[in-house]
């Protein structure tokens, strides 16, 4: 496995983007180990880019890198996310990146995916995706000291808890990732593995809407009955019609 920090550079200008090299996704559910014979090798000639950028390797060796930030002296952070679709959970980790070196500022708990990172004023703020506990905003200080600001938000179907950043108001915004991708629970969500962990979760509306009564009818994979249909409506738990 193999992913990437690259660093495209213009005069005054350094523009930082994440390639991940030996994962890719199938359909839906989950990423896919490719074989070690076609692990990418990294080769700035193989990214375009425009006339007066230039490429180079910045780091490399991380495992599902999300975001990236600079404190006041213009050090490199990272964050690996600690979760990938298809239920791979790895450890989520804030890293300093140093000449190309990583080192360890905070380790999460496996509740992730970590998939935003802003340093402001001395400390770092993180978004925890929340797929076993529920979201959290965490912040987190140099010497890796970790506290919760905000916990149990409701972010443990496909999409998580993101962001985050410091407004010039000084406040701290994030956003919530929706359960499902269409308001109605289905297999593809047990496909995804948090159906069988949450059977009761799911989508919940920002404001008040009127629903026209629609249900959609699925087997249950909740079930070894074999032909167990269920129906299931809008903004309502697996199986509810």
């Amino acid at each position: 496995m193999e992913n990437f920090l690259i660093k495209a550079n213009l005069t005054l200008i350094g523009v930082f983007a994440m390639l991940t090299s030996c994962y890719k996704i199938p359909g839906s559910y989950g990423y896919k180990k490719l074989p070690a014979s076609l692990n990418r090798n990294f080769n700035a000639q193989d990214i375009a880019v425009p006339s007066g950028y230039g490429v180079e390797l910045f780091c490399k060796d991380l495992t599902f890198p999300t975001a990236i930030a600079f404190d006041e002296d213009g050090a490199a952070y990272t964050i690996e996310s600690g979760y990938s679709y298809g239920e791979e959970f790895t450890e989520s980790r804030l890293l300093r990146i140093s000449d190309g070196k990583l080192t360890e500022v905070a380790k999460g708990s496996k509740n992730g995916p970590w998939t935003g990172l802003q340093y402001y004023k001395g400390n770092f703020y993180v978004a925890e995706g929340g797929i076993l506990e529920g979201g959290k905003i965490l912040k987190i200080s140099k010497d890796g000291n970790i506290q919760t600001l905000v916990d149990s938000l409701p972010t443990l179907g496909d999409h998580h808890t993101n962001g985050p950043v410091i407004g010039p108001d000084n406040y701290l915004y994030f956003s919530l990732g929706t359960a499902t991708n269409s308001g109605v629970v289905g297999k593809d969500n047990y496909k995804y593995g948090w159906l069988k962990r949450f059977p009761n979760f799911h989508d919940i509306p920002c404001a008040d809407i009127t629903l026209n009564g629609v249900n959609y009818k699925t087997d249950n994979p909740l079930t070894e009955t074999k032909d167990d249909k269920v129906s299931t409506g809008a903004y309502l738990p697996f199986g509810t019609p």
